[in-house]
C-alpha cells in the first residue's frame, strides 16, 4: 500500500480567484503568486495518484488566516472524500488563534468525517507555538476528537524560500512536550528535529512523533531519509510529496534507491501512514 501523507488541494472558488486570495492572505500569496501550477483540484490529484501507483493521499487545503476560508476548504475536503472514497483522506484546517471557533471547527471536522488536522502553520496563521493560550485549546480539541495533527515545520539554518518560518525544532519540541496527548506529524522532516536524535532525550521525543518527507528534495540530500530511519526508526518516517509543489514519483524513486530492508521500505511508503490513520 502506498500512501502520500502530504498533498494540497484547493476549492474551485479559491483556484478560480488566486489573485484575490494572494492579495488578502500574505503567506498564501508568497507561496502562490504567479504560480498557478502550484494549485490542484481533487480530480487532478487522483489523476497524479493513478500515474504514480499511489493508493491513498492525505489532502490538506491551506493554513489560511481567515477561519471562513478554512471552513470552506474543509467542506471541499469532505466532498472530495465522498467522491473518492478510500483514495482521498482529508485533514481539516482550523485557525488556532481564535480558540473558541477553533474548538467548534475541530468538532465539525470530525463530524464531516475528516481524519486529522493540518497542515497548520503558526506563521501563516498569526499565532505562536509558544503561546499556551492557543496551543492548549487546540491540543485538547484534537485529543477529544481523536484527530492527529500535521504541523508545518522549518529548519533554523540554510537558504531562505517562500514558506520558511519560525516553527523550528526547539519550538516544535516545546509544544509536543507541553501537550503529550497530541499526536503530531511534523511536516518537512520537522525542520530537522530528527537529526538531533543523537541526543537520547531528543530520540525519546521523536519516538512520539512522525516526520513526513514533504519538500525534502528542495532542502536536503536523499541521505536525510536514511538518517531519520537510523536515528529514530523506520516507523517514524512518512512519505509525503507536497504535491503539486513536487511530483510524488520523484520520492518513490529515491526511496527505492535507498535499499532499505523490505519491511522498512513498505512502512515508509505507506504502512506508517496507514497505521496513524487506522486504515
Amino acid at each position: 500500500m502506498i500512501v502520500d501523507a502530504h498533498v494540497h488541494i484547493l476549492p474551485d472558488r479559491v483556484r478560480d480567484n488566486l489573485d484575490i486570495i494572494c492579495a488578502t492572505d500574505p503567506w498564501f500569496g508568497a507561496c502562490h503568486v504567479g504560480s498557478r501550477d502550484r494549485v490542484a483540484s481533487a480530480d487532478e490529484v487522483v489523476r497524479v495518484m493513478d500515474q504514480a501507483g499511489i493508493d491513498t493521499a492525505v489532502c490538506f487545503t491551506w493554513p489560511f488566516a481567515d477561519p471562513a476560508l478554512c471552513a470552506e476548504g474543509n467542506d471541499y475536503l469532505a466532498a472530495a472524500m465522498r467522491r473518492y472514497p478510500g483514495r482521498l483522506i482529508g485533514f481539516g484546517c482550523v485557525q488556532p488563534a481564535d480558540p473558541g471557533s477553533c474548538r467548534r471547527e475541530v468538532a465539525r471536522c470530525a463530524r464531516l468525517g475528516l481524519r486529522g488536522l493540518g497542515e497548520l502553520n503558526a506563521d501563516a496563521q498569526g499565532w505562536s507555538l509558544e503561546d499556551a493560550a492557543v496551543t492548549a485549546p487546540l491540543a485538547a480539541a484534537a485529543a477529544a476528537a481523536s484527530l492527529p495533527l500535521t504541523l508545518h515545520c522549518s529548519e533554523p539554518v540554510g537558504h531562505g524560500y517562500p514558506g520558511k518560518g519560525t516553527a523550528t525544532p526547539a519550538r516544535v519540541a516545546g509544544v509536543v512536550e507541553r501537550h503529550p496527548d497530541l499526536r503530531v506529524i511534523c511536516a518537512h522532516l520537522g525542520g530537522g528535529l530528527p537529526f538531533y536524535a543523537h541526543m537520547p532525550e531528543v530520540r525519546e521525543l521523536c519516538r512520539r512523533l512522525w516526520f513526513d518527507t514533504a519538500a525534502v528534495p528542495l532542502l536536503y540530500r536523499d541521505s536525510a531519509y536514511r538518517a531519520v530511519v537510523e536515528l529514530c526508526g523506520a516507523d517514524r518516517l512518512l512519505f509525503g510529496s507536497d504535491h503539486p509543489l513536487l511530483d510524488p514519483q520523484r520520492y518513490l524513486r529515491s526511496f527505492a534507491a535507498l535499499d532499505l530492508a523490505p519491511a522498512d521500505h513498505a512502512a515508509v511508503v505507506g504502512g506508517n501512514a496507514a497505521g496513524v490513520l487506522g486504515l
